[in-house]
């Protein structure tokens, strides 16, 4: 019998950074680049990330049975497509690893036990994030999980009534979208630490910025799907100089000298570019039908 396998997409958040984490909405997009984890019976154990530890140790009760009469799971990771060599030099490309990790185990244990992915789409995306959020301290929105569980473009939402997403096709996208390597890591996990202490040490000012943040999100989140080109533009752009404020005032460098340039040369020929995620490095995302071969850089496009 052959060894079990699952692929997992990598991510990029479109829109919602930093709003996402207080109630605001957020657009996220599934990227074709790929975590494969396999079953294995030859696999060194000690290279295994936290994560992929934590997900191959979680008690899932639904696989209790199989498990204990076919033993743990022993996952080979393949996550080399989320990273890029340059120069002899290895570097994340800030794609959501963590999330596919945390999606690939969870996902690989249900489909070695005869529970198809598809079927149970909401509980791995569960099992995952719960564990995804523990491992990372309790940062996040799960919104990188939830996009790498489902593999669809998706509309996320978290508030105190719980989680609420909307998937979307493809071939709904407004306009054509790349993704470029800034070729500057970016530290996800300081960033946020530090915004949400901006948030609490300076509460009124904060507030009524974070609140002009979360409208803008909530404005532009859904005009990535089905909208005119003009109407997306004009919401990022709103969106772009919310997150600018918030982050001059958060002393956080979300925005770095490679993103002016690229949005520069974007505006040039009619599109936009704007950080991703944290910002602060990893993907810049390049909104518009842009003459992308004129980049000498890494280009991900991303209407699959």
């Amino acid at each position: 019998m052959g060894m079990t396998s699952v692929s997992v997409p990598a991510k990029v958040m479109l829109s919602g950074e930093y709003a996402v984490l207080h109630g605001a909405a957020a657009a996220l997009l599934p990227v074709a680049r790929y975590l494969e984890a396999r079953e294995s019976s030859d696999v060194d154990v000690g290279t295994y990330t936290k994560i992929v530890r934590a997900a191959v140790d979680f008690p899932i009760a639904e696989l209790e049975q199989y498990e204990k009469e076919h033993g743990d799971l022993k996952p080979e990771i393949n996550n080399e497509q989320f990273f890029h060599d340059k120069d002899g030099n290895r570097t994340k490309l800030g794609l959501g690893l963590s999330a596919a990790e945390a999606v690939g185990v969870i996902a690989l244990r249900f489909e070695r036990a005869g529970f198809s992915w598809d079927d149970n789409i909401e509980k791995i995306a569960a099992y995952a994030d719960y564990i995804h959020r523990h491992v990372q301290g309790g940062i996040g929105s799960g919104a990188d999980v939830a996009v790498c569980a489902l593999k669809q473009p998706i509309l996320f939402r978290l508030d105190e009534s719980g989680v609420d997403v909307d998937v979307i096709e493809f071939s709904n996208l407004t306009t054509t979208l790349h993704l470029a390597w800034t070729g500057v890591p970016s530290n996800t996990r300081e960033m946020v630490t530090k915004f949400e202490s901006w948030l609490k040490d300076d509460s009124s000012r904060a507030t009524e910025q974070l609140d002009s943040l979360r409208v803008t999100a909530d404005n532009l989140a859904p005009l990535w799907f089905n909208s005119s080109i003009n109407d997306l533009v004009n919401a990022i752009d709103l969106f772009v100089s919310e997150m600018n404020r918030c982050a001059e005032a958060a002393k956080i460098q979300y925005r770095l000298p490679v993103h002016d340039e690229l949005d520069s040369w974007a505006r040039k020929h009619g599109g936009r570019a704007k950080p991703t995620g944290a910002g602060g490095g990893d993907m810049a995302l390049l909104i518009g039908d842009l003459p992308i071969d004129e980049l000498d850089r890494l280009v991900i496009p991303l209407n699959q």
